[in-house]
């Protein structure tokens, strides 16, 4: 397991969220669909009570990653008030694109996400790649990534965009294939200006304030691909260690950085389970009625979860600019950690 880095300092001008977007494609598909596959023995109450999820989406057969990280890469850009010309980096992130068997454009068998958004986006000037391996994570770790590639000053805008259709590797055999959903959601990071935004200690800092990474490949094998290409999850492993993991990593960014649960407005977890959410987040300290979840209409997304749960409650208002976020993910690996950020 990795050990504690030291805080951000906050020398230098702060990395800002400037604009997040969101895209869900199609009509929900209710637990009903679940409730006729044969064999699979799960209804509408047995889903919600064991995962907290009544819907998600699916991609139609004319609408794969790049298609939908587009559309959340242009609403980002609304957000931000920026145009594509504008964008020096993108990077794309998905858990559930593979090779062949679920390759993220049409007319291509790869799995990469950032090129192709790049070609459709028309975000010629950008340069790209993607982040992989971090899967369900993806977003923590593409925004980290984000922020010392604009320490660096090559760069002033960057674009996160996450992906995710995981109907095509879902085993549908298994229980575990009714928590899925597929969208897509992109992040602005800029350089930016302190703005002394905030009525806590860190109000002269904006941005990115700090972030925990964490891996242990010691639980490599709770996720694998079978012979047909289909994902395979133990989540017996998961429920054991994912949330003491979660806990320790919002704590110890919270701690290092002087704040208490009380500081913090919202917490925007990765989309997972909600019997994994809501304990996580009591034992941190942060009241439910705090917690930023689109879990319930658009399951578990993987990758776009944490960022996409976020653009949905900024877009209705939920989320206001200056506002203190804890946000904490896990992803295949297992990695995962914690950061706290303002929006705007």
């Amino acid at each position: 397991m990795s050990t504690p880095r030291i805080p951000l300092d906050g020398a230098g001008p702060p990395v800002v969220l400037s604009g997040v977007g969101h895209y869900f494609p199609g009509e929900p598909v209710t637990n009903d669909y679940f409730e006729g596959l044969p064999g699979l023995g799960v209804d509408d109450a047995w889903i919600r009570t064991h995962t907290g999820v009544g819907s998600r989406h699916w991609a139609g057969p004319d609408e794969r990653f790049a298609e939908m990280g587009v559309k959340a890469a242009r609403a980002a850009l609304d957000d931000a008030g920026l145009d594509v010309s504008d964008v020096d980096v993108i990077i794309g992130t998905s858990a559930t694109a593979r090779p062949r068997a679920n390759p993220s454009s049409l007319g291509n068998n790869y799995m990469d996400i950032s090129l192709p958004v790049q070609k459709q986006l028309g975000a010629r000037d950008a340069f790209c790649f993607d982040v992989s391996a971090v899967a369900c994570a993806g977003f923590l770790y593409a925004s980290v990534v984000a922020r010392g590639l604009l320490a660096t000053g090559q760069a002033r805008t960057v674009l996160v965009v996450c992906a995710e259709s995981p109907r095509a590797i879902l085993n549908f055999d298994f229980r575990n294939s009714a928590l899925f959903g597929a969208g897509a959601a992109a992040a602005v990071w800029r350089i930016g200006e302190s703005t002394g935004a905030g009525a806590d200690r860190l109000s002269a800092r904006g941005g990115l304030i700090d972030v925990v990474l964490r891996a242990d490949g010691r639980y490599y094998d709770a996720f694998d691909i079978d012979e047909n290409d289909k994902m395979v999850m133990r989540g017996g492993i998961l429920s054991e260690v994912t949330p003491d993991m979660l806990v320790e990593a919002g704590q110890t960014v919270l701690k290092r950085n002087g704040l208490s649960p009380e500081q913090i407005s919202w917490c925007v977890p990765h989309q997972a389970n909600t019997n994994l959410l809501y304990p996580m987040a009591d034992r941190i300290g942060i009241p439910r009625e705090r917690m930023l979840l689109n879990l319930p209409r658009r399951g578990n997304t993987s990758s776009v979860g944490m960022p996409g749960a976020l653009s949905e409650f900024v877009r209705d208002g939920t989320v206001k600019p200056g506002q203190l976020i804890l946000g904490v993910s896990i992803g295949r690996g297992l990695s995962w950690g914690a950061m706290v950020f303002r929006y705007r």
